[in-house]
């Protein structure tokens, strides 16, 4: 295999993007959940400096990010620089919104073949099998691109490169496997012309995904999120728990490194929800599912904030799920905690009542990362339960089922929705 150099604007990133599901972290004194597959992207960087004379990181993987710093904003523009995009799938990957707008900004991006004579549609996505994924668990948009790579054999297609790792025994076999996957990433790579990304691409894709989002078994869950930014801090805020959009919100930073959507979504999907997560728009309709919001308590000090919070309170009677993270730990809040939280019971009387239904913690402040775990799941099943009880059953196909009234040959007419049936005057009485 020849080696190249490099050139242009993608010297300086790095060869591959390793697009992976986070696993949820356990207690504090278990090991790092992701610890295998970061072996993985260990030992394929390994191969990749020695099998190309790329000047820049052989690859990226998230974790690499340390606490404190934007991860999307570093996350994005390895992803938009990339040469090749390296998704290890497994059965979390395709429920991970986030992994979904990893894949579509990776889609965006145009692609062409270095030799002009080449005619297959040119792609630089190389898909790994970390744990196997049944062919119905695939969403339509990959079920074209080829993942099982024969020539790594059957007990690859069979346990994964998860599996082959874990088991001494298969040693030589994931060998085997990481080197054939390290040398079809170069070859892709040497082969395969990927324009560079625009900077903002990731905050504003789309779930390549969210079409599985419409099978009946995957359920459905909306998580807003209302926090400050760092051109909109929130007064008396320190500049560190903010990033660019509210997505970006860490309350619980320096100890937890990724922002609080994050973590939420990922608790989601333990649950076998399929989470729609964005910033909080007070005019937005109701979505036609669970919905959870977590505020920031600092909002409530800007007018404009409460103004809107206030209208959202105000909208209509859908419970909302309603999670207040608030970092004990946080020098800043020590001597207005009570001021907001009287400030949330003032614009916010509804969800609070609401809220202390689901979980009183949610509401009084989640003091840190592990009681966030802890909290949330509660919150989400309170308002599945109130979504479901509220929930309109939907109508049949085709034209609804006549149903007969007395009162001659006309007398069968369409029988109404149960949703649809109004007290008579006489009834009301």
């Amino acid at each position: 295999m020849e080696l190249t150099q490099p050139s242009g604007e993608d010297a300086g990133a790095p060869y591959f993007f390793l697009s992976y599901a986070h696993m949820p972290p356990g207690r504090a004194d278990e090991p790092d959940p992701d610890l295998w597959v970061y072996r993985l992207f260990r030992d394929l960087c390994d191969h990749i400096h020695n099998l190309t004379a790329h000047p820049g990181a052989p690859g990226f993987m998230d974790r690499t990010i340390g606490p404190g710093q934007i991860w999307n904003h570093e996350l994005a523009d390895s992803l938009g620089g990339c040469r090749v995009f390296v998704p290890l799938y497994s059965p979390r990957y395709f429920i991970s919104p986030w992994c979904g707008k990893e894949w579509a900004a990776f889609l965006d991006r145009s692609a062409s073949h270095r030799d002009p004579e080449a005619r297959s549609t040119p792609s630089a996505i190389v898909p790994a099998l970390w744990a196997p994924v049944p062919d119905r668990g695939l969403p339509h948009c990959v079920r074209e691109v080829q993942y099982t790579h024969p020539e790594l054999g059957e007990r690859y297609r069979t346990y994964g490169l998860y599996g082959l790792a874990k088991l001494q025994s298969f040693r030589r076999d994931y060998q085997k496997a990481v080197l054939h996957l390290a040398r079809r990433i170069v070859e892709v790579g040497e082969s395969i012309v990927v324009e560079r990304g625009a900077p903002d691409s990731l905050n504003g894709a789309r779930d390549a995904f969210a079409e599985a989002a419409a099978a009946p078994t995957r359920r459905r869950l909306r998580i807003s999120v209302a926090a400050g930014t760092l051109d909109q801090l929130p007064d008396g805020r320190d500049a560190q728990y903010y990033g660019p959009t509210s997505m970006h919100w860490n309350p619980y930073h320096p100890v937890a490194e990724a922002p609080v959507a994050q973590v939420a979504a990922d608790i989601a999907a333990g649950l076998d929800f399929r989470a729609d997560v964005g910033e909080f728009d007070h005019t937005a309709p109701p979505a036609d599912a669970p919905e959870v919001l977590l505020l920031d308590r600092w909002l409530l000090r800007d007018p404009e904030h409460r103004t809107r919070l206030a209208e959202f309170d105000d909208s209509d009677a859908r419970p909302v799920g309603l999670v207040v993270p608030w970092n004990d730990d946080d020098p800043d809040g020590d001597e207005i905690e009570h001021e907001l939280a009287a400030e949330l019971n003032a614009t916010l009387p509804r969800r609070t009542r609401q809220g202390r239904e689901a979980c009183r913690t949610a509401v009084r402040g989640v003091p840190d990362e592990r009681s966030f775990r802890e909290v949330l799941p509660r919150v989400v099943r309170w308002a599945e339960g109130h979504y479901l009880r509220r929930a309109r059953p939907p109508l049949p196909p085709g034209r609804p089922t006549p149903r007969f009234r007395l009162g001659g040959s006309d007398a069968w007419s369409p029988a109404p929705h149960p949703g649809d049936e109004k007290e008579s005057p006489d009834d009301s009485e």
